[in-house]
């Protein structure tokens, strides 16, 4: 994964052919020698691994570790090269989530969606998504925390956030426990929110005659997830803050 620790060997020739080396004939007649490993120059933590037959696979130390792969002129068996190729493969999908984590939040489910435009094989993405959350770099519970705070300070009602978080993948259970840790820490009042969006609001609709205005208020305010009942609390308190003004 990237981050990983570089590959450590003993000395410089660990990783390049050592002159009248005695390679097994049948290995290269197989194309599974590895003829040459380096660290990728695009892809930090990753390491490139060249076999004789032109195949090439980018993976982590681990994974090159497991295989005995760090070596130039060794021969892998067949199933040390369908591990390069899976490793390779979940390597590349955990790199491209990491990139999209680094654009925004995002929650395993949509990680998900993403990714198997990439691989046909749910079983690799699922491995990839498991080895981010095992890293700590992609949690629901973190995604559910920061985006009912910060949705919540938009404005919008407590109701809708839960919903919202819901359509991101997050389970009721955690989008509730999300929302109420939200509203504890942030002090938030629902009533005081959605007289603050009213507010707002109606200044953009000052210009539209009252009932107009009023019915688009109503909707503005529904829309945001607030309940006819703090709504008309809300407007009524617009409304005795406009007559004393």
């Amino acid at each position: 994964m990237p981050g990983s620790p570089r590959l450590i060997v003993s000395s410089p020739s660990a990783l390049f052919r050592v002159d009248g080396q005695d390679n097994d004939a049948s290995s290269d007649a197989t194309g599974s020698t590895v003829q040459g490993v380096r660290e990728s120059p695009r892809r930090p933590g990753r390491y490139v691994v060249t076999l004789a037959d032109g195949r090439e696979f980018v993976v982590g130390v681990a994974a090159l570790s497991d295989v005995g792969g760090s070596k130039v002129g060794v021969a892998l068996t067949e199933g040390a090269v369908e591990l390069l190729a899976r490793e390779s493969r979940v390597a590349t999908l955990v790199d491209r989530a990491l990139a999209t984590l680094a654009r925004g939040r995002r929650t395993r489910r949509e990680l998900q969606i993403r990714l198997r435009r990439l691989e046909s094989v749910p079983g690799l993405v699922e491995l990839a998504l498991d080895r981010l959350e095992a890293s700590g770099v992609l949690s629901d519970v973190d995604v559910a925390r920061a985006e009912a705070a910060a949705r919540l300070r938009r404005g919008e009602a407590p109701l809708r956030v839960r919903r919202a978080l819901q359509q991101k993948g997050i389970t009721g259970t955690a989008a509730m426990a999300a929302v109420s840790a939200a509203v504890i820490d942030d002090g938030f009042d629902e009533l005081t929110s959605c007289a603050a969006a009213a507010a707002k609001r109606q200044r953009a609709l000052s210009t539209l005659p009252p009932d107009v205005a009023r019915r688009r208020l109503v909707g503005f305010l529904q829309r945001r997830g607030y309940s006819g009942t703090v709504i008309r609390s809300a407007l009524r308190i617009l409304a005795d803050s406009l007559r004393a003004g």
